[in-house]
């Protein structure tokens, strides 16, 4: 589809600003609810868009998102991208800046009503809420698995469904628009398991153009993949993914995990350290962890891998532990494959809200000093200004949701070091 109205002069706009982002002109994001926003990370938009009842082209050019596009070419910050441009306001390297540095996008045609034509570049769905895991600072929302402790803790404010699908025809309606795919984030739930995951991957492996890569003298699938897994299955139907996965030109696996041993498993329920670490070596026999084959100006591809680690008040004293691990079992070189970032949702879980602020400083700093990545140094720092951020709740009601998740998942807080006091 070609819009033919008048476009704008987009050389007049400043896409330089604090305010723009490539996204909204090149990207579609849906929650496993259904619920469009401009990224994985954004907040809502002032009136709700869901999937359910619209075309992807009516979506594509809501208003909606022609308000988001306007806004971000006049220089305004829409409330919906307050998290990126919070992070920036404190000094951190938000996903606005680092999509914005990306050379993989072309800026479309903008026609003078702010709307673009409907070709996706970048795709973000979360297929749905299947989960093999129910994480502490997860929700049903993203986990089926947290179902029935979610009518428990929440009550009527769960959706009926365990497994919530954006749609079952979600892979067929999507894949006319994708005639200019550049790269598929695949998060979830859990994206190994869905088999809307399984079905789309086939379709790219199928359907996207080939290249005869002379620097690699392989032929390979002009398309960047990158997941978001916890890695506890690396299997669908007994297809060995990671076979799918070395045909195309790069794959980026981020893993998230939290914890090695007692912590992982108590931050993340279901988690099996055991089958994860067997999964772990299968990727690293075939894969390279970030930041070892890459480098300023230096082309990366084939399989590569880093960790996620998210920092909530359960495992922020265990952080030093699980970069030892990583690097002394040789998953990784460096702390520069480790991703440190921090839960701000369910506020009982966020660092922000921990009880002694000024201890969980002192340890960070102390930690820091046997640390001598910039990368790491830097993650380090914004752990520590958020966790100077404002309180979100009072200790009395951080104690008591945690109190009620242990029971519901027969833990206790007080056999791990935490960030809740003991008392």
């Amino acid at each position: 589809m070609i819009l033919k109205m008048k476009t704008i002069n987009i050389k007049s706009y400043n896409m330089s600003s604090e305010s723009f982002c490539i996204l909204p002109f090149v990207h579609l994001y849906a929650q496993p609810d259904g619920e469009i926003k401009p990224c994985c990370i954004a907040g809502s938009y002032n009136k709700p868009l869901k999937y359910k009842g619209n075309t992807i082209e009516e979506i594509w050019n809501s208003e909606q998102m022609k308000d988001l596009r306007k806004d971000m070419l006049a220089g305004v910050k829409n409330k919906a991208c307050d998290v990126c441009y919070k992070k920036e306001e404190r000094g951190e390297d938000s996903p606005r800046i680092k999509y914005n540095r990306s050379n993989n996008w072309t800026m479309p045609e903008v026609n003078e009503h702010f709307e673009v034509p409907p070709v996706i570049q970048h795709l973000d769905i979360r297929f749905s809420n299947l989960c093999n895991l129910k994480c502490r600072m997860c929700n049903h929302t993203f986990s089926s698995s947290w179902f029935e402790d979610a009518k428990k803790m929440y009550g009527g404010v769960v959706e009926d469904s365990k497994v919530i699908k954006v749609s079952e025809t979600i892979v067929e309606d999507l894949i006319p628009y994708m005639s200019d795919i550049r790269s598929v984030y695949f998060a979830g739930g859990e994206p190994l398991i869905m088999p809307e995951h399984f079905k789309m991957l086939k379709w790219l492996h199928e359907s996207v153009e080939e290249y005869f890569d002379e620097e690699l003298q392989q032929t390979k699938k002009k398309l960047h993949l990158h997941y978001n897994t916890n890695l506890m299955t690396i299997k669908y139907d007994e297809v060995d993914l990671v076979n799918l996965w070395k045909d195309f030109e790069k794959v980026f696996v981020s893993i998230s995990c939290d914890g090695i041993g007692p912590i992982g498993e108590y931050q993340r329920t279901n988690f099996d350290t055991t089958k994860f670490l067997a999964n772990l070596d299968r990727i690293k026999a075939v894969a390279n962890p970030s930041y070892t084959s890459g480098g300023p100006g230096k082309r990366v591809t084939g399989i590569q891998y880093n960790f996620q680690y998210t920092t909530t008040i359960y495992n922020i004293y265990h952080i030093f532990d699980f970069i030892n691990f990583m690097i002394e079992n040789k998953y990784v070189e460096s702390s520069d494959s480790i991703d440190l970032y921090y839960a701000w949702s369910p506020q009982p879980t966020s660092i922000n809200n921990i009880q002694d602020k000024e201890a969980a400083i002192k340890f960070l700093e102390e930690g820091a000093k046997q640390i001598d990545s910039p990368k790491t140094l830097k993650e380090i720092d914004q752990l520590i200004q958020f966790i100077k951020a404002p309180r979100g709740i009072d200790e009395v009601e951080l104690v008591a949701f945690n109190k009620k998740l242990d029971e519901l998942r027969g833990t206790s807080y007080k056999d791990i070091k935490t960030g809740i006091n003991n008392g």
